[in-house]
């Protein structure tokens, strides 16, 4: 009786381990899996030469009233819109300041709020928290 109290406890503690992890998803995951990381640097070293790509990066999203982007700790790029991927007022909790893979269409000439970020998604094609 101990050995099957002991099984059922060790299945209800998994279960619920993998119940409250915030690993999650949205968008288009295939489109994801097609796709090569690119570094975050390398992407503000060379600016131009993901004009208007598709690319996949990793970073922390920072969300507050003048700044929605996506950040490596040392340069920002703006975030213009989370669509299609996902409406932005179901995600705050799960997506501000959350380290996340996103998808999206990169424009560096586009500075958001005031200049200051190094280009702009102005579309998010899949996001995923970490």
């Amino acid at each position: 009786m101990k050995t099957l109290v002991k099984t059922y406890y060790i299945i209800i503690l998994s279960l619920l381990f993998f119940a409250c992890q915030k690993n999650r998803g949205y968008g288009n995951s295939m489109l994801a899996n097609n796709l090569e990381l690119t570094e975050f640097q390398t992407i503000i070293s060379n600016p131009a030469a993901f004009y208007n790509d598709t690319i996949k990066i990793k970073g922390q999203i920072s969300m507050s009233s003048h700044n929605v982007s996506i950040t490596d700790g040392t340069s920002w790029i703006w975030i213009d819109s989370f669509e299609p991927a996902l409406d932005f007022d179901t995600v705050y909790e799960d997506l501000n300041m959350h380290q996340v893979e996103i998808v999206g269409i990169y424009e560096f000439r586009k500075k958001g709020f005031m200049d200051d970020y190094v280009g702009k998604f102005t579309s998010l094609y899949y996001i995923k928290t970490q």
